[in-house]
């Protein structure tokens, strides 16, 4: 297997890192699923989910896109008072975190911890390539609910917009399905033009209600075309 090469980039693209994995060495590299009280005051999120490897893999750059702006106005770094032995670094323009280093241990100085979020589609879209996420035998066409003391009920609607690209993160998505936050919401199935086809799945759970059979319990979720949703919510209005 060749060297893996994954790019990342802040949302304005002044920042911008690659990470060089050299092949027979994919098991250094791992996932860090942080939610402690200061990554969640940190990032503005329940959760973030980093991208641990070793330091020598990374490399950084930063791109002006004025004459007054420098390195230090471009990549900025933020240290806690409560955490003196972490570093976490942003875009000063745009706000992206970027990455998080701390000094704690010395195998912990030897790495860096970059936020898969800043990684580009594609590339953390390799991510499960590289064994690192869990995989996944379900498909983006059809999507399973099983309920042990619950019923629901469900609706799915398939659209095909023209707009700038609203893609979700299909890696993020296997990793939740089937848990609440799965079955809060999902979308899926962007292209890389334009054309956008959004996936809406609404679930209402009852709690309490026993599923006796199979088909009580087990609901698979189908897909309409917004054609045929227009004419029957025009039949409803009509009558």
């Amino acid at each position: 297997m060749a060297t893996q090469t994954l790019h990342g980039s802040c949302a304005c693209g002044r920042n911008r890192y690659v990470v060089e994995m050299p092949a027979g060495h994919m098991q250094r590299a791992e996932l860090l699923y942080d939610n402690t009280s200061a990554s969640r005051l940190l990032s503005s999120s329940p959760a973030t989910i980093f991208l641990r490897v070793p330091l020598d893999w990374y490399t950084s750059a930063t791109f002006a896109q004025y004459p007054d702006e420098t390195r230090l106005s471009i990549q900025r770094s933020f240290v806690s008072p409560f955490a003196p032995h972490t570093r976490r670094k942003f875009c000063g323009y745009c706000g992206t975190q970027l990455s998080s280093w701390t000094e704690r241990t010395r195998d912990d100085a030897e790495h860096i911890a970059l936020t898969v979020g800043s990684l580009l589609d594609e590339d953390q879209a390799l991510l499960g390539d590289l064994g690192l996420l869990p995989g996944s035998d379900s498909s983006d066409d059809e999507a399973t609910l099983v309920g042990s003391s619950r019923s629901s009920t469900t609706r799915s609607t398939a659209r095909q917009v023209n707009s700038p690209r609203r893609a979700g993160a299909p890696w993020f998505e296997e990793i939740v399905r089937n848990t609440r936050l799965g079955r809060f919401k999902q979308q899926r199935g962007a292209h890389t033009d334009n054309g956008v086809r959004v996936v809406w799945e609404v679930v209402e759970w009852t709690e309490g209600d026993d599923g006796d059979g199979d088909d009580e319990s087990r609901t698979t979720l189908s897909k309409r075309k917004i054609g045929d949703v227009d004419v029957a919510d025009d039949s409803t209005m009509a009558g």
